[in-house]
């Protein structure tokens, strides 16, 4: 039984569940084969707080060329108007093929009913609020309140915490109402934009390319990970894509001499090199020093949401390719970890 959702990472409860209790999805359909679902894909625009090109998931339908203006990057003294079109970001995690959207993140469960008659399904609604904002001192420091609605089914019986979205699979997300805010006092006479909903910035990682551990020798896998700043040697509990402190990624974790000696008697297992060209390299005070910044920085520009998608944005835009994480400061015990974001910086030796 695995412990860990394929799909997003979550921890699975003991005993044998059916289904993982974050995003939903049946634990019989999991499995620890190389192949893998592609990323969700639809239209997409690239907007100016990220290096990747961004999923519009509902809204306004157009998409203009120069990209809509996402929170904090408005620099005009007059508020943007019904011809100009802003950004607003849905509080989702990535997940294989999709999001997911829980109430963990804000997301708040509005009503329940049936999908069709003759179907034993219902339609669950979700809301959530997001604020638009410009840059400090335009747009007379107004705030643009905006009410996102998104719908899911649940099969007869069953209840839900929140929901997975998939372009092209599920209904586009709604602009439930939208309205200014002057400090604390709602200015209903205030024209509103029009409004693109966007999923977070969405940044390759392991099931987001079609890619498998690499095979290689002592040697040449030494080698291999020599070419890059992470030397040592590793195992690697799972190869599923899994939840980590930094975002989706496969944990490795070193053995020492002693420990790749012992394998011999088959007292560890498979071990694994990494090759990494510019990790995140923290002990715990570092790692607890840098969240509350990557938070900050993310707020500044409209990604002030609780889930991994911040951290894995900052990353992105910082230029890391992975992270090695000293001991005490990762979840998993031991020694030092290292969280690889693609499976192709992963080689098994063999022999």
């Amino acid at each position: 039984m695995m412990r860990f959702c394929a799909f997003c990472g979550a921890d699975l409860p003991p005993g044998e569940p059916r289904f993982c209790i974050e995003c939903g999805q049946p634990v019989e359909q999991f499995a620890l084969s190389e192949e893998t679902v592609p990323a969700a894909t639809g239209p997409t625009v690239r907007l100016a707080n990220a290096r990747t090109a961004q999923a519009v998931i509902g809204g306004t339908v157009k998409l203009p060329s120069s990209g809509a203006t996402p929170p904090g990057l408005w620099f005009a003294p007059e508020l943007p108007g019904p011809d100009d079109i802003v950004a607003v970001y849905a509080p989702l995690r990535a997940i294989v093929g999709g999001w997911s959207g829980l109430v963990e993140h804000g997301w708040k469960k509005c009503g329940q009913e049936w999908a069709a008659e003759g179907v034993n399904r219902t339609l669950v609604r979700f809301v959530v609020e997001r604020t638009w904002f410009a840059a400090p001192g335009a747009a007379h420091n107004l705030r643009l309140i905006v009410q996102i609605s998104a719908v899911a089914h649940a099969d007869e019986g069953r209840t839900r915490r929140g929901f997975r979205y998939r372009i092209g699979a599920d209904p586009p997300m709604d602009v439930a109402a939208a309205w200014w805010v002057d400090g604390s006092t709602p200015r209903f006479d205030l024209p509103v934009p029009q409004i693109q909903i966007m999923a977070p910035p969405r940044i390759g990682r392991v099931s987001d390319f079609p890619e498998t551990v690499r095979r290689m020798n002592a040697r040449e896998a030494e080698a291999w990970a020599r070419q890059g700043e992470v030397h040592g040697l590793f195992r690697m509990p799972n190869s599923a894509q899994q939840r980590t402190p930094v975002g989706r990624g496969i944990p490795l974790l070193e053995v020492s001499p002693l420990g790749a000696w012992l394998r011999l008697g088959g007292a560890v297992g498979q071990l694994c090199r990494v090759q990494m060209f510019r990790p995140l390299v923290c002990d715990a005070t570092a790692w607890k020093r840098l969240k509350p910044r990557i938070v900050q920085e993310a707020a500044d520009l409209g990604l002030d949401m609780n889930t991994d998608a911040i951290i894995e944005w900052w990353l992105d835009r910082e230029g890391y390719d992975g992270a090695v994480f000293e001991r005490d400061a990762h979840p998993y015990g031991g020694g030092r970890a290292v969280i690889a974001f693609r499976r192709s910086q992963i080689a098994m030796i063999e022999g």
